[in-house]
This record gives C-alpha cells, sequence and structure tokens, in this order.
C-alpha cells in the first residue's frame, strides 16, 4: 500500500514534509455527539482550514449529476416539494435517512454516489490550502473517515472522545434524538471503541469548552511540529523511496494506509428446491 494518498490527476505535490507538502492534514472523528464541531471551531479559530464532510455531501446533492443518480435510485419520494420561486426540487436529506439507515444496503448504494465525489473535493480543497499555504493546517472533519478509507489523505487522525451519557443528553438537546435513534445512527458506523483504537491521538470532551480549547492548545504544537526535512531534486514528483528515509523521519507522522471498505453482505445464490 502506498505511503502517501493518491493525488487528483495531473496535480503536483508541493514540496514539503508533509503528504501534501507543506501542511499537515488532521482528519477529526469520534462518537456521535462527542463534540467534533466543537472541536472544529477551536482549531478553525487557530487558523486551521476545516473541511466539513456532511456540509460538503449536503451540497453534493443539490448538484447535478448526483443529485439526478439519487433519484434515479431512492425515487421522487426524497425530494422536497418545489420552492415557491420555482426551479429544480432538492433532495430532502431527512427522508433520504430515513430510507438508508433502515436498509443497509440502501446506504451503501448512497455512499457509492457521493463518496468518490467528496473524495475529490477533498484531494481539491487540500491540494490549494498546501500550493497557496493559506493555513497552517488542514482538518478534515468527517465522522466516517476510517468507515470510507479518507484517513490515508491523513497525516494524524484525532479522537474526540466524551462518555456517552453525555452524547445522549447533547444529541437530545439539540436534536430531539432518543437512545434509540442514536443507536441506529452508530451501528452505520465503527464502534466508538475501535474508532478510539485506529487514533492517533485521543482529545478527551467530558468537561467544559474552556477545558477542551486547552486540551488542544496542547494538542496544536504536536500536530504542526515540523518534521526534519530536506527537498530533494524530485520532491515535486512524490516522497522518497522507502528504502532511504530522511533524516528525522522517525518525527514524522506514522504513514496511514487507505482502510478497507467492509464488504457488502453476498446474496444467497437462488436454486430449486429440492422437494
Amino acid at each position: 500500500m502506498a505511503r502517501y494518498a493518491r493525488r487528483p490527476s495531473g496535480q503536483r505535490r508541493p514540496p514539503g514534509p508533509w503528504k501534501n507538502g507543506p501542511v499537515p492534514v488532521v482528519g477529526l472523528i469520534g462518537g456521535i455527539g462527542s463534540g467534533k464541531s466543537l472541536a472544529a471551531s477551536a482549531l478553525a479559530a487557530k487558523g486551521a482550514t476545516v473541511l466539513d464532510a456532511d456540509a460538503i455531501g449536503h451540497a453534493l446533492l443539490d448538484q447535478r449529476p448526483a443529485r439526478d443518480e439519487v433519484v434515479a435510485r431512492f425515487g421522487d419520494d426524497v425530494l422536497a416539494p418545489e420552492p415557491p420561486e420555482g426551479g429544480p426540487r432538492r433532495v430532502d436529506r431527512e427522508a433520504l435517512g430515513r430510507i438508508v439507515f433502515d436498509e443497509p444496503t440502501s446506504l451503501k448504494a448512497l455512499e457509492r454516489i457521493l463518496h468518490p465525489r467528496m473524495r475529490k473535493t477533498f484531494e481539491k480543497a487540500i491540494n490549494r490550502v498546501a500550493r497557496r499555504q493559506e493555513a497552517p493546517m488542514v482538518v478534515l472533519d468527517a465522522a466516517i473517515l476510517l468507515e470510507a478509507g479518507w484517513d490515508d489523505l491523513c497525516d494524524a487522525v484525532v479522537f474526540v472522545e466524551a462518555p456517552p451519557a453525555a452524547r445522549l443528553a447533547r444529541l437530545a438537546a439539540s436534536r430531539g434524538w432518543s437512545a434509540e435513534q442514536l443507536s441506529k445512527r452508530e451501528q452505520a458506523q465503527l464502534p466508538p471503541a475501535r474508532k478510539r483504537e485506529r487514533a492517533d491521538h485521543v482529545l478527551p470532551n467530558d468537561s467544559t469548552p474552556d477545558a477542551l480549547e486547552k486540551r488542544i492548545e496542547s494538542l496544536w504544537g504536536r500536530l504542526t511540529r515540523r518534521p526534519a526535512w530536506q527537498p530533494s531534486s524530485d520532491d515535486r514528483e512524490g516522497p522518497p523511496p522507502r528504502g532511504a528515509p530522511a533524516a528525522g523521519d522517525a518525527d514524522r507522522p506514522g504513514p496511514r494506509q487507505r482502510s478497507p471498505r467492509p464488504e457488502a453482505p453476498r446474496a444467497r445464490p437462488r436454486g430449486r428446491r429440492s422437494r
């Protein structure tokens, strides 16, 4: 498996010590209701560019051809009423959610439509920030970062941890969710314990927002610590060979490989019934 993430066709890697050149990319994950958005906002306040996977996925639902593919797969029932000012009907995310979170095969079908487009959007945004050096860090805020295999775009992954009772209380207050609704949504993701195991850093969020900001301040230094690195003549073509690590390579973020995607259950072959 390649040490560095695939780059969009025709794009060169800007020189620098990170996977994407001069700017580290940090994946942000956690259990639903753990406070990822709060952590992302705190990182943005320190200058990071935050890519919100949910917002990007929602925007793609309203763009052709993704919208047309969703309607072709799930029917007109997932469309909202026509807007008073006219124009195309938008995808009703609540109606779509009721379908895909009740039927795993429907969720997989939606992921096949959206995930490749989302990845391309992430890659283009990361490359733009790295090329222009617009920010000291890019944060990929994605609940299903590991499940979708997007962690191979990251130099490090941070798991935001909060007690289950606190997560449920936040979701009940903000979205009106019950414990049953939370459980159903979490079944579509890796268990929080598995996510924690696969993260490079754990960010506890079991106290106040001020306490979380102090922990982020401490974590920021570790995430942005620049590894020792010397540019080579062919650096823009990609990373150095595996057999010749650069000086200080032990301080670099560990290589992240693309996560294997879970296989869909195989259909049982039909045959004649024995009489």
